[in-house]
């Protein structure tokens, strides 16, 4: 990377609190260029209610980066079908947002922009035209032609990776097998090291309670996590465990170790928020592109009252510009 880095910001769900959040974030310094993908009448029509001044200026992808100044966004137009009341989710716009997620993609995967922001979509309305559509994460995979991808929830001091997402625990143990842990831990290895860092030091969770205490509490740890952790460690890479994971993120812990894997979405994800939500960011590994999101929901429910807090998507703008210049957040 060379001269001022460009990054790219997805506006969302329309009616949700995304646009909102564009208008605040152009409100702050950053010593990058920042590109939205919005409506332009949306962003206006809020910067108003909000009394906010702003500057919408269209993109010239072919001219060089220009750091960001206060009050003024670049942007390329997302034309959408149907008036936006914010708070009221109208699926009319949905195939819009598709095609701005299809649209960043194409742009980070031709090197246009240096890395990706993501403000939230709400799933459920998107699957009324897409009924394939589980997430941001899949989305990008599947356009990338990329077969395993890596959630990782990052706050100050602490980052846990996940070995699965959005799975009903009843399906956990039968879902975890020695290539799924090898895949991950591979693809937490390989992206620090492609991101120019040094090799990160990974702890990973128990499946069972006390790691299954010997089998006594079920044998998948013993079985599949430690099997795979030697094989693992036998190519030089950092995998210890596997460790309880109720005394594993401890701050002596946390100080030890670069990256924690969380079994399944619970396991990891109420520490992480507990510690640092509101400063929180979602990265995906294993992208041929940095790819960072906010730590919450489209928030439909408050949209509407111009009261949502953009120190999420701060977090994970300042996230994604360290990773972008070669930089491994604290």
């Amino acid at each position: 990377m060379s001269g001022v880095p460009r990054i790219l910001l997805t506006m969302g769900e329309p009616a949700g609190v995304g646009p909102e959040l564009l208008v605040k974030i152009a409100q702050l310094s950053f010593d990058v260029q920042i590109v939205v993908l919005a409506n332009r009448e949306l962003i206006e029509r809020l910067a108003q209610q909000l009394e906010l001044n702003i500057q919408l200026t269209p993109i010239v992808w072919n001219e060089p980066a220009r750091s960001h100044t206060v009050g003024h966004l670049f942007y390329e137009q997302v034309e959408l079908p149907a008036q936006v009341e914010t708070g009221s989710l109208d699926s009319l716009n949905s195939a819009a947002v598709l095609n701005m997620l299809t649209r960043a993609g194409e742009l980070a995967l031709v090197e246009k922009v240096d890395a990706i922001i993501t403000a939230p979509v709400h799933k459920a309305i998107l699957n009324v035209v897409d009924s394939s559509f589980l997430g941001h994460t899949e989305f990008f995979a599947t356009q990338a032609k990329v077969d395993r991808v890596v959630m990782l929830l990052a706050t100050a001091g602490l980052r846990i990776a996940l070995a699965t997402t959005h799975i009903p625990l009843a399906k956990v143990a039968k879902t975890i097998n020695q290539q799924l842990v090898d895949e991950v831990v591979s693809v937490i290895h390989d992206s620090f090291t492609q991101l120019g860092l040094v090799a990160p030091n990974i702890a990973i969770c128990g499946i069972n309670p006390h790691a299954g205490e010997d089998g006594l509490l079920g044998t998948e740890d013993r079985e599949v996590l430690i099997p795979v952790i030697k094989a693992l460690k036998s190519r030089a890479i950092r995998a210890n465990g596997p460790f309880p994971a109720d005394s594993l993120f401890t701050r002596k812990n946390r100080g030890e170790f670069d990256v924690f894997l969380a079994m399944y979405h619970d396991q990891g994800l109420p520490v992480v928020k507990a510690i640092g939500f509101g400063e929180c960011a979602n990265i995906t590994l294993g992208l041929p592109y940095i790819r960072t999101s906010v730590d919450h929901g489209t928030a439909i429910d408050i949209a509407s009252q111009k009261i949502a807090s953009s120190s999420s998507l701060e977090y994970a703008i300042k996230y994604a510009i360290k990773l972008a210049k070669g930089e491994l957040p604290e």
